[in-house]
């Protein structure tokens, strides 16, 4: 018993200890008051890759726990191996430009080799100067690309003359080599290493080198090898028919079909029938990443820390896979890491002793945990209660107010800014009648539908509303809501803040007045070009006009007049009167100022107007217009007025491209169809001499003009009232010949709809 005693009093110790240790711990973390570091991890691949996918969640891991400072990490798919051309490149950095503009980030971790020389063309994805460590590749590769000071990482060992070392010691009677890998670009980064790595070998062997095989054409070879035969595997990322594969997958279905052994450099090979290889995990790589990222981000300049190889490479090999060729595991290099063994006594019996040494150090410490879970609650009640106080006045300083509603209740809360938001006095009660009564009157129908239309999960609803203060004056004010379940299990609590938005719509509603005006100063100016020809189209009926006048009068005159020419005189007349005031209604129209309407538009009839307007503008540069105009096109609505100045543009633009070209090939085609979504597709089709390469991107930003007349506003405009209809547009040279404008606008009921 007394033993027992000492026993137990020792334990209680021990358990004091590893609380009072743990407490300590959790006070001095509390004071952690560092800023968060910001990491973009770019994937040079996607997620289906696990080499890159196991690398990164080592270095995301390392870095959540190595770090001093709290650590904000995102993360891209570059896709890269399955897309490799410029216009997806071009495309992704875009993307990532646009997505993290408002976002700074203190590091880049690039995962895989083709990354680097993403992200070094496109360094202003993430901002100049930002450091980037990247994880794999060989040190050939990164010797070639002449690395900024500021880009550093892990590099590969990818030994080939050691894992040529291990397959000679498992087959020490093999006669043949085979080489294989893929044809993608960064599968030919491998083959030239691989090649000097085997002419330097003492022991000869029948050589092959197959890096231009089709997938199956690659299954087929390795089913017919002879069993003395060593089969180096190398990445595959695609094959010789541009087939876009996972390298992984493909050692699967090469270990499977082959008769003879097959070794890899690479980690993630193992498991899938590979017999192994002197490779690294790239679990290892990952960590050895994270901790360089962690010395850049503690303060050290990136370019006293040049590239390093992995130290992580080891000869591993694929037990079972060796039991299935007959491999010998005494014939492995001294340290070889044997993989997938079957299991011994100690490995099937291992639950049950780690389930006892569980039970009794979870006797031991069930009074720290109590101990500990007290703390902690402590804590946890004085770190909300601060953290409550710094949010209160964190929103109010960004001038947002914060709010909660009880729906079965009618209880509210709100933060004293909410009053100052909706002019509220500080004796006034918050209530829900209170806020709504400051509301104006037009919008509070708005605001008690979208708070009774939320439901728990959902994204929050946005509401934006006009208040009214004491003075009279209007205030927007954007409602953020969202619905939680309490601790009932009822949905009726609501949470949400107020934001002032005033300025924000004063300046949205002065930006579309100033490009109203820009869109109508484009209408005059595209006008004043076709003035010459207005003219000659008003001057023409006019004409006729005075010769049948003249006519009619000399008919007249004569003693007996000729009754039935002095009335077809007349009718002359008047049918030129129609055409002269018609000119003149769609010069009205067209200069005609004033807001955006939608009214039902017929597409056709609207390309035939304009073509009627621009007929003497066509004869004068001697164009010859095609009609090719879809019957019964889905019904739409818009303004006519801005759709007939994108068609205008759009004509004007395909004259000027044809310039220079010979009378007889200057030929604008306009046609129409509708797709299979029901949207109506307008096509404009010059035969000049098309796009430059280097241009087309560029042809909608706002004052970029190829023309030496140009003011670059045309086509920006052009996209925007496209845009505001809800359609698209873009510009590209056509397969016959010349550029092609098109643009789709979406049916009247998709509209309503998206609406």
């Amino acid at each position: 018993m007394c033993g027992s005693s000492v026993k137990y009093t020792h334990l209680l110790r021990s358990a004091f200890l590893l609380v009072f240790a743990i407490l300590l711990g959790a006070v001095v973390a509390s004071r952690a008051t560092d800023a968060p570091k910001r990491v973009l991890v770019l994937h040079a691949y996607n997620y289906t890759f696990p080499a890159t996918t196991i690398a990164s969640e080592a270095a995301r891991r390392r870095l959540l726990e190595g770090s001093q400072h709290a650590i904000e990490i995102e993360a891209d798919f570059l896709d890269l191996a399955r897309m490799p051309g410029e216009e997806h490149a071009t495309r992704t950095a875009n993307f990532l430009r646009e997505k993290y503009s408002k976002m700074h980030f203190d590091l880049v971790l690039v995962v895989g080799t083709e990354g680097v020389p993403f992200i070094i063309k496109y360094r202003d994805v993430v901002g100049a100067g930002v450091p980037v460590v990247f994880v794999g590749g060989s040190a050939a590769n990164y010797a070639a690309m002449q690395l900024p000071p500021d880009i550093t990482g892990i590099m590969s060992g990818f030994d080939l003359d050691k894992m040529l070392e291990l397959a000679e010691r498992l087959q020490p009677n093999a006669t043949r080599l085979v080489v294989m890998g893929g044809s993608g670009r960064a599968d030919r980064g491998w083959q030239q290493a691989t090649r000097e790595a085997i002419e330097h070998r003492k022991r000869k062997f029948e050589r092959a080198f197959r890096f231009d095989l089709t997938y199956d054409a690659m299954l087929a070879e390795v089913s017919r090898l002879p069993s003395d035969t060593i089969v180096l595997l190398l990445s595959v990322y695609a094959d010789s028919a541009g087939r876009p594969l996972i390298p992984r997958d493909v050692a699967v279905a090469v270990a499977k079909a082959s008769t003879a052994p097959v070794y890899a450099p690479f980690g993630t090979y193992l498991g899938t029938g590979i017999v192994g290889g002197y490779v690294e995990t790239y679990e290892s790589m990952g960590i050895a990443a994270g901790d360089m990222a962690l010395e850049i981000l503690s303060g050290k300049d990136p370019a006293t820390l040049p590239p390093r190889i992995n130290p992580g490479q080891a000869f591993r090999v694929d037990a079972t896979a060796m039991k299935r060729f007959g491999l010998k595991q005494g014939n492995l290099p001294p340290d070889s890491i044997v993989m997938f063994r079957e299991p011994g006594v100690w490995d099937e019996h291992r639950n049950l002793v780690l389930a006892t040494l569980f039970v009794v150090g979870l006797q031991s410490l069930f009074l720290a945990g109590l101990l500990f879970q007290w703390h902690r609650r402590r804590q946890a009640e004085l770190s909300l209660r601060e953290s409550e106080e710094r949010m209160t006045f964190t929103a109010a300083s960004a001038n947002i107010g914060l709010w909660q509603f009880n729906r079965a209740t009618d209880e509210l809360w709100a933060t004293q800014h909410c009053r100052v938001l909706f002019g509220l006095a500080r004796d006034t009660p918050l209530t829900r009648d209170t806020f709504l009564a400051a509301v104006h009157p037009d919008d509070r129908r708005i605001a008690v539908n979208a708070l009774r239309g939320i439901l728990p999960g959902e994204r929050p609803a946005v509401t934006d509303l006009r208040v009214v203060l004491p003075a009279g004056q209007e205030r927007w004010i954007r409602v953020r809501a969202r619905a939680y379940r309490d601790g009932l299990g009822t949905s009726d609590q609501l949470s949400g803040i107020f934001v002032d938005i005033t300025e924000q719509k004063s300046a949205a509603a002065e930006a579309e007045l100033q490009r109203q005006e820009v869109t109508h100063l484009m209408r005059v100016s595209v006008l004043g070009e076709l003035s010459g020809a207005i003219a000659h189209e008003v001057n023409q009926p006019l004409t006729a006009i005075l010769s049948n006048a003249q006519a009619a009068l000399y008919l007249l005159a004569q003693d007996i007049p000729d009754l039935a020419q002095v009335n077809e005189a007349l009718q002359d007349i008047v049918k030129e009167d129609n055409r002269a005031g018609e000119v003149v209604r769609r010069l009205r129209a067209l200069l005609k100022k004033g807001e955006p309407k939608s009214e039902p538009v017929n597409i056709n009839e609207l390309i035939n107007m304009t073509i009627a307007l621009l007929r003497n503008e066509l004869i004068s540069r001697r164009v010859t217009m095609e009609i090719d105009l879809a019957d019964q096109l889905p019904a739409m609505t818009g303004d006519p007025i801005q759709l007939q100045q994108v068609l205008l543009n759009l004509i004007m633009n395909a004259m000027d491209a044809m310039a220079s070209m010979p009378a007889a090939a200057r030929c604008v085609t306009i046609s129409t169809r509708a797709n299979r979504a029901r949207a109506i597709e307008v096509y404009v089709r010059d035969r000049g001499p098309g796009l430059k390469p280097t241009t087309g991107h560029k042809l909608f930003e706002p004052f970029y003009t190829t023309k030496d007349h140009g003011l670059g506003l045309g086509l920006a405009i052009c996209s925007t009232i496209v845009q505001a209809h809800g359609g698209q547009i873009n510009l590209a040279n056509d397969e016959a010949g010349g550029a092609r404008a098109a643009f789709w606008l979406p049916a009247q009921e998709d509209l309503m709809a998206a609406q």
